[in-house]
C-alpha cells in the first residue's frame, strides 16, 4: 500500500500528458501510486498512459467512459490506497520535492490538510507566483489551524482548486465527492474540506505549476456551462448552513461569489450575457458594506461590491450603460 495517492484525471491531453507524467515519476519520494484514469480520451493519451504504465510500475490506468472532471476525480478517489491523497491535472505539473515536503509536514503537524503555493502559467511566457495565504508569510506552517480557529477572512485567501492542497484520505475518502452534475466543482468541495478538516498547516512554497486558459480545457469554454456558478454557490451555501458555519463564513464567501459572478458575466459569450444578468439578479443576493468589516476588503472588492449592488437594483441595459467605477489601492 502507497504513502500517497496521486490522482490524475486524463482527457485529450496528448501535448501536455508527459510533462506532467515526468514529474511524478520523478519525486524524490518514492512510495507513491499514481492513478491515471483516462476520461474516454479520443486522441493519443491512452497511448502515452500505456507507454508510461510500462517505465514505471506505480501508474495505473483506470479506463472509463468520458464523464468530466468530477467523474474522474471520483473514480480515482474510490480505488485510492494511499495515507495521502493529491490531485494534479493532467496538463499541469510539479515539483520533483513536492510531494516530500507535503508529506513531511503532514505527518509532522498531525495535518488533515497541507495547503501551498502554486505558479500559474498563461502560455504567453509569462508565470505569477500565487501566494495561497496572501501575507500571511510561514506563520502557519507549523502551527495547525481550523475553521474555528481563524478568521473569517482565512475563507477567501486560499484557492478552492483542488490540486492545490495534500489530503489526509480520511478527511475525504468515503466522506465527499465530486459534484457530477457541473463545473466549478472545487467551489463546493473546498467548503466541505474547509469546514471538516480539523488541522490545516501552510507550506509557503509553490509546488504546482498550473497552465492557465489552455486551448481545449473547460475553462476556457465560455458558453451556457457558465451558469453552473449558481449552482456552485448555492451548493456551498447548503454544505455550511449544514456544518454550522455559514455565518461565520458568510462574509467572505458572499465576496467570493460576488468576484466570481462578475468575472463570469464579463467572461461569458455575449449572447448569453443578458441571460446570465437575469439569473443572477433571480438570485437576489443583497450585499451591505457593513458585513465585510471583517474580512478586511481591498478597493477593487468594494468597487465589485457596489457592482453587484447595482445589478440587484437595475435592469440590464442600465446595468450596461453605466461605467464599472474601480478605484485601486
Amino acid at each position: 500500500m502507497a504513502e500517497v495517492s496521486i490522482i490524475v484525471p486524463v482527457y485529450n491531453v496528448e501535448r501536455y500528458l508527459a510533462m506532467c507524467l515526468d514529474s511524478l515519476i520523478n519525486q524524490t519520494f518514492k512510495d507513491i501510486e499514481i492513478l491515471c484514469v483516462n476520461d474516454g480520451s479520443t486522441d493519443n493519451s491512452l497511448s502515452i498512459l500505456m507507454h508510461y504504465s510500462r517505465l514505471d510500475s506505480r501508474i495505473k490506468i483506470i479506463n472509463k467512459e468520458n464523464g468530466g472532471l468530477s467523474s474522474a476525480r471520483n473514480a480515482g478517489m474510490r480505488v485510492a490506497c494511499g495515507k495521502y491523497i493529491m490531485f494534479v491535472d493532467s496538463d499541469d505539473w510539479i515539483s520533483s520535492v513536492a510531494v516530500e515536503n507535503l508529506y513531511n509536514n503532514a505527518v509532522k503537524n498531525d495535518s488533515d490538510l497541507v495547503v501551498f503555493d502554486f505558479v500559474c502559467d498563461d502560455f504567453k511566457n509569462s508565470r505569477k507566483l500565487i501566494m495561497t495565504i496572501e501575507n500571511y508569510g510561514n506563520k502557519y506552517e507549523n502551527a495547525p489551524f481550523n475553521v474555528d480557529s481563524m478568521k473569517a477572512s482565512t475563507y477567501k485567501y486560499i484557492p478552492v482548486a483542488a490540486w492545490s492542497k495534500f489530503y489526509k484520505s480520511d478527511l475525504i475518502k468515503g466522506k465527499i465527492e465530486f459534484y457530477e452534475d457541473m463545473i466549478f466543482e472545487d467551489v463546493p468541495f473546498w467548503a466541505y474540506i474547509y469546514s471538516h478538516a480539523l488541522r490545516i498547516t501552510y507550506l509557503p512554497q509553490p509546488f504546482y505549476y498550473y497552465r492557465k486558459d489552455r486551448e481545449g480545457s473547460i475553462m476556457s469554454n465560455n458558453g451556457r456551462r457558465y451558469f453552473d456558478v449558481i449552482k456552485a454557490y448555492d451548493r456551498v451555501e447548503e454544505i455550511l448552513k449544514s456544518s454550522g458555519y455559514w455565518e461565520k463564513c458568510r462574509p467572505a464567501v458572499q465576496l467570493l461569489m460576488i468576484m466570481d459572478f462578475l468575472q463570469k458575466y464579463y467572461a461569458i459569450a455575449p449572447e448569453l450575457k443578458e441571460e446570465f444578468f437575469n439569473s443572477v439578479k433571480s438570485l437576489n443576493k443583497q450585499i451591505g458594506f457593513l458585513s465585510y468589516e471583517q474580512v478586511n476588503f481591498s478597493n477593487v472588492e468594494k468597487a465589485c461590491v457596489k457592482r453587484f449592488e447595482l445589478l440587484n437594483k437595475v435592469d440590464y441595459e442600465t446595468f450596461c450603460n453605466t461605467p464599472f467605477e474601480v478605484i485601486y489601492d
